[in-house]
């Protein structure tokens, strides 16, 4: 910890380098998801543009329905992400036990035969 303060007190430029990119490669970030957020907004708005002009009547029960199918669309997806996730760990803690029980059999301990 000592050696980090006495570096970024000897060496302030980098830190002040550091800290500007930080904050652009936020700015960025942030201006990628704005962007996303108005084309998700426009793409609503001419879907309701649509079902408005092609039958203004129903309209409003069209946009719910195609919202509610929507939800429920998101809500399968997030649930089989989480479902990937899950299989995806339980890979990996596989993987590395059998990393383990490799390396166990590759390099046995101090006086073990060396023969699996």
């Amino acid at each position: 910890m000592d050696e980090l303060i006495r570096y970024i007190t000897s060496h302030q430029l980098t830190v002040a380098v550091a800290v500007c990119c930080a904050f652009f490669i936020t700015w960025f970030l942030f201006k990628k998801l704005f962007k996303m957020a108005l084309l998700v907004l426009l793409i609503f708005l001419g879907i309701y543009g649509y079902f408005y002009w092609k039958n203004p009547e129903t309209a409003k029960q069209n946009i719910q329905s195609t919202l509610k199918t929507a939800e429920q669309k998101t809500i399968e997806s997030v649930e089989k992400g989480i479902t990937g996730y899950k299989m995806g760990k339980e890979y990996i803690e596989k993987g590395k036990q059998k990393i383990e029980e490799v390396d166990k059999i590759w390099h046995p301990g101090p006086g073990k035969d060396t023969k699996p």
